[in-house]
């Protein structure tokens, strides 16, 4: 008998996975069975459109980090007329203008990212990983996260009148109860068995997306397709508290940032809301973080590689198996482009739309570059190299702050897991510090705006994350904050 736990955004990714382990399989095996069950159950986060990382580690192989995220067309010539238009999202705490459209997308990397997991580390067959998948594409119940995240993007769906019947239920969006169901997706899952990765870049759905895209004012070509590739990487290893911590480089900056706020909060003991405040608006909001990390931590070796920056419409899964196989996976489509991929009920992402991300203003990226991330799926490994910790969070630029503190709740105040979950945020927004109820606010700089929040939200991300406690059991906790769910199961 062994131990496994997951963490995760949704009651049927979590479902995926648990099967999976109950029926043999390994981490990451089950985590292949979560993405793809992900495309139904989080389609405002997740889908054959998106991108993301993926931090792995096996036994055999140790720990690596798998960039599957979204590239930047090889060429910024368009045919006929641009299809870029805006939407304003209102957030509550923020509005903020997006772009749609057809070339508001870059070459997605999650079909690529699953197949490369599988390859590498998985010991079921394909066929069995998507059966979750098709079982939610029959019917996924919208809850109370999906009708806020539905609720947000519901201009973006109505752009496609073809998956209307999906999203929306007498011309309003579908809310908590309602049920969202999938009639090309189970479809997809086969074709995806039948023909493999090959098949989406450079086969049947490659040519078709590609041509449509082009001819319908967008960037991408069947080249962008067919040369897209994921890349694995060791992961950069910071001494914290005992461990290293194991963080994503480039073209994620969220590794960057949160070694950034150990350098000058644990090591240099400043107090952290001042710590935070330094990170994001001198550092991040500037442009200066691969700077700083060139001089306070060289031996890290960080390495920007991207161009831009794509933050929004994310979530985050961590599973560990009880051979001690252990994957956090964070995947995102910023807000999706409104353009759906015919047959599959799949909508790529804009993350080329994100133009206030983009100093020299709407494409302004270069070229055939990786997007750069805030995506920080995050593991602490023990000196024996075991991982002790798995985590990653939602929440766009917020991502590597609210990581940090969770991290420094376990391990600097010696809290469980849940506990440290739940413990009291702070977030630097717009010059103002947004902080929960009991939240050590030290350090925070009397001529600033203050402002308390006295309930959860998820203004403070949302960290779904498992750990090996010092009595050896394994531990689970879904953010609250943002809906999140866990379980620890037996085996």
């Amino acid at each position: 008998m062994g131990q496994c736990a997951i963490a995760a955004g949704r009651d049927t990714t979590l479902n995926a996975a648990e099967e999976i382990l109950r029926a043999g399989g390994n981490a990451f095996d089950a985590a292949v069975a979560s993405t793809f069950t992900m495309f139904a159950s989080e389609p405002c986060m997740a889908s054959a459109g998106a991108g993301g990382f993926a931090m792995c580690h096996s036994r055999e192989r140790g720990t690596h980090l798998l960039d599957f995220f979204t590239q930047t067309p090889i060429s910024k010539e368009v045919q006929g007329t641009m299809d870029f238009h805006p939407i304003e999202v209102d957030f509550g705490t923020e509005k903020e203008i997006f772009h749609v459209g057809k070339a508001s997308i870059a070459v997605p990397g999650v079909i690529a990212g699953i197949f490369e997991i599988h390859e590498r580390y998985g010991t079921l067959p394909l066929s069995e990983l998507v059966q979750h998948a098709k079982s939610a594409a029959q019917g996924v119940i919208v809850d109370d996260f999906g009708e806020i995240d539905l609720g947000l993007l519901q201009e973006i769906f109505r752009l496609e009148p073809e998956v209307k019947d999906i999203f929306f239920k007498d011309d309003r969006i579908k809310k908590k109860g309602d049920v969202m169901v999938y009639p090309h997706l189970s479809d997809f899952m086969d074709f995806l068995v039948a023909e493999g990765v090959r098949g989406f870049y450079a086969g049947d759905v490659g040519e078709l997306v590609s041509k449509q895209i082009s001819d319908g004012g967008g960037f991408l070509t069947r080249r962008d397709f067919e040369e897209y590739r994921v890349r694995w990487s060791h992961p950069m290893s910071l001494p914290y508290r005992g461990g290293n911590l194991l963080l994503p480089n480039g073209p994620s900056l969220g590794g960057a940032i949160l070694a950034l706020l150990d350098r000058q909060s644990v090591v240099e003991d400043a107090p952290l809301a001042q710590v935070l405040l330094h990170v994001k608006e001198e550092l991040h909001e500037t442009g200066g973080v691969a700077a700083d990390m060139a001089k306070r931590l060289p031996e890290l070796s960080f390495n920007t590689q991207g161009t831009g920056s794509a933050t929004k419409g994310t979530s985050h899964f961590s599973i560990m198996d009880d051979s001690g196989n252990s994957i956090g996976l964070t995947i995102s489509i910023g807000e999706g482009s409104g353009y759906f991929i015919p047959g599959t009920d799949m909508q790529m992402n804009n993350m080329l739309g994100e133009t206030y991300l983009l100093p020299g203003g709407a494409h302004s990226w270069e070229a055939d570059r990786r997007l750069n991330s805030m995506m920080t799926p995050i593991m602490l490994q023990d000196h024996e190299h075991n991982i002790r910790y798995v985590g990653g969070s939602g929440g766009a630029g917020r991502i590597p702050y609210v990581l940090f503190q969770v991290l420094e709740a376990i391990y600097g105040h010696d809290l469980p897991l849940m506990e440290a979950t739940l413990f009291p945020r702070m977030h630097w927004h717009d010059g103002v510090l947004h902080y929960e109820e009991g939240a050590d606010i030290r350090g925070a700089l009397l001529d600033r705006v203050h402002k308390e929040w006295n309930e959860h939200s998820l203004f403070f991300g949302g960290v779904h994350s498992v750990m090996r406690g010092r009595d050896g059991h394994l531990e689970a906790a879904g953010d609250p904050r943002r809906f999140g769910v866990a379980t620890t199961i037996q085996r």
